[in-house]
């Protein structure tokens, strides 16, 4: 079972990085959307319900202009509006798997602040609902830190000048994922 979530994560990420690098977007948000439906409904079998009840929450908020004109309530487009119902949820998703929570409202705060793209989050949100351990998150970061270390020192020989770059995210997720494979395989 693990090898063929792998694939299909694997083949999924390759698709959508290579869209994410040729054209910097996906081709349709189904790409990421339908793929982060699935990780909630897996998490829903495992029986993880904390870090689904807030991956719904971050959906939700997410698309708040969207629901604000389909429910006629201008309210609903304000982000106060959803921010109390953020305490209890991200408290209760903490309790059980506090590094995979924060990081799925890392990756919601890093969108709303346009950080990031909303394919970029939704596949990173995807990939710790599927992920939820430590794991990933290391990977995750020291992917970052390789890139970003690889890029400014192509840069320093290159151009004599170390400078940040603007990379596609989706990448850099895959490199996480094919990382993270690596560390299990040595364990």
């Amino acid at each position: 079972m693990d090898w063929m979530l792998f694939n299909f994560i694997l083949v999924w990420l390759v698709i959508i990085s290579w869209f994410d690098i040729k054209h910097q977007e996906i081709p349709h948000s189904a790409w990421v959307v339908v793929p982060f439906s699935l990780a909630i409904i897996y998490q829903s079998w495992m029986g993880h319900w904390s870090l689904v009840l807030l991956a719904v929450l971050v959906a939700a908020s997410s698309e708040r202009e969207r629901l604000s004109g389909l429910l006629h309530c201008p309210s609903l487009n304000l982000l106060p509006v959803w921010l109390p119902c953020f305490v209890p949820v991200l408290y209760w998703a903490v309790q059980t798997y506090p590094l995979a929570a924060l990081a799925l409202l890392g990756y919601w705060v890093a969108w709303e602040l346009r950080c990031w793209g909303g394919a970029d989050a939704v596949a990173a949100m995807t990939l710790v609902l599927i992920y939820p351990g430590w794991i990933f998150i290391l990977a995750f970061l020291v992917s970052h830190l390789l890139v970003l270390v690889g890029m400014s020192l192509f840069s320093l020989f290159r151009e004599r000048k170390i400078r940040l770059h603007r990379l596609p995210g989706l990448p850099v997720l895959l490199a996480a994922v094919a990382l993270m494979q690596v560390y299990i395989w040595v364990l």
